[in-house]
């Protein structure tokens, strides 16, 4: 009998002195030319036609499709994964040859058609490993090589918004808006006939709620993943939000969406409403109702003289960091409002941080334990379907088209520096 570590690859592979996330592909390898389709979730009324649109210093051709169509191949899926045709609509024997061989497979199946939206599809490129990865379906590389080609697709949304500007600049459509991960979740890099799936937004591939298995007792039935039974949420159907909770809201559903600027203005607007709310209701149990009312109508524009004397009235201060963290927000809030900053995919950290911080003021402020754990607790298991992790690889559009950097290059240049 052989000895078990013999008989085991993994066991006799060495492990590596350090490793990151994109390690396995091949960073240096050329770029090959590709087309990034997505349809949006709106018409843009204007003919079929190619677009050159530059951004970043570079040039991108955007071809513009209002006649496609999806063949599904079964049921209809929001995560399109059974789609077996995607462009004008053609009668069976007129359809691309691996379409129809793979429908003579199964004669009686149920075919769907589906009219289309308006399709984009951006000239554009890709790392030529990570492609051939992508076609052989190589299962030790595909975890990143689906993370590759994910950042590879969100990083060109810059540059399909910057039609979309110039195209609402000129029409005055009421229906066209600048989109988001959300928006466009659902891209295909197309090379040669070949296309390959990736999504940018994960909570946009479930087609079912996601199943639970209980790792410890495998012939346990799966749950399905819920964050409330239905008697407790009739239970607590009566809850009352607190004053500038329901923002607070917005601003981290704005986060997942992709909305960053809208989400730091619903932060800082959750903020002042509590502030408000906390200082107005400290002033009356000190002072009485009107002063309470007189002290808010002289406030109203000085946000600073609020917080502060909540702070006097109730003994409990708030750090300096705090309110560091705080003011910071609110110069980007202002910059946002007043001139017009976009904050863009590339500062999702900067969008974070502020949301973050926001969230956390706001527990202090509102004080209130209840509330304040179930804003808190279970966050991790609340995250299932979320992107966190934006900053592995990062996308930045140059000169010379869309870059990615993996985190080990950007560790070596940050140890360059340090040297």
């Amino acid at each position: 009998m052989e000895d078990g570590n013999q008989s085991n690859p993994i066991a006799t592979t060495p492990l590596p002195e350090h490793y990151a996330i994109g390690d396995s592909l091949n960073w240096d390898a050329p770029w090959i030319d590709v087309r990034l389709w997505t349809e949006l979730p709106f018409w843009l009324m204007v003919n079929n036609s190619t677009v050159p649109i530059e951004c970043g210093g570079h040039e991108f051709a955007i071809a513009i499709h209002d006649n496609y169509f999806e063949l599904f191949f079964g049921e209809a899926t929001d995560s399109r994964t059974t789609v077996g045709y995607r462009g004008p609509l053609k009668k069976r024997e007129n359809l691309p040859q691996t379409v129809k061989q793979a429908m003579d497979q199964h004669p009686n199946g149920s075919y769907m058609w589906r009219k289309c939206k308006t399709y984009l599809k951006v000239e554009s490129r890709c790392n030529e490993d990570v492609w051939n990865a992508a076609r052989k379906d190589e299962v030790p590389r595909a975890n990143e090589v689906k993370l590759y080609l994910s950042k590879l697709c969100r990083g060109h949304i810059p540059v399909i918004n910057k039609l979309i500007q110039k195209y609402r600049l000129t029409t005055y459509d009421y229906f066209a808006f600048e989109v988001a991960p959300w928006d466009v979740p659902r891209w295909f890099i197309e090379r040669e006939g070949h296309a390959i799936h990736a999504t940018i937004h994960n909570y946009r591939e479930w087609d079912v709620k996601p199943l639970l298995f209980n790792l410890k007792d495998p012939s346990e039935k799966p749950k399905v993943y819920n964050f409330i039974e239905a008697d407790e949420l009739r239970n607590q159907i009566q809850v009352v939000a607190t004053p500038g909770e329901l923002e607070l809201l917005d601003a981290l559903n704005l986060m997942e969406r992709g909305d960053y600027s809208g989400a730091v203005r619903r932060i800082t607007t959750a903020i002042e409403v509590v502030v408000e709310h906390v200082a107005g209701k400290a002033m009356e149990a000190a002072h009485g109702k009107q002063a309470a009312e007189k002290f808010l109508n002289s406030t109203r524009m000085r946000f600073d003289e609020r917080h502060k004397t909540y702070q006097k009235l109730t003994g409990r201060q708030i750090s300096r960091n705090q309110l560091m963290r705080l003011q910071e927000t609110r110069n980007l809030r202002h910059r946002i409002v007043h001139g017009g900053y976009r904050i863009g995919p590339g500062e999702l950290g900067m969008a974070q941080k502020a949301v973050d911080t926001g969230r956390w003021m706001f527990n202090w402020f509102e004080n209130d334990q209840a509330r304040c754990n179930t804003r808190e607790k279970r966050i991790s298991f609340r995250s299932l379907g979320r992107n966190l992790e934006a900053g592995i690889f990062r996308p930045e559009i140059t000169p010379a088209g869309v870059v990615l950097s993996s985190i080990r290059s950007r560790l070596d240049q940050s140890t360059k520096r340090v040297s």
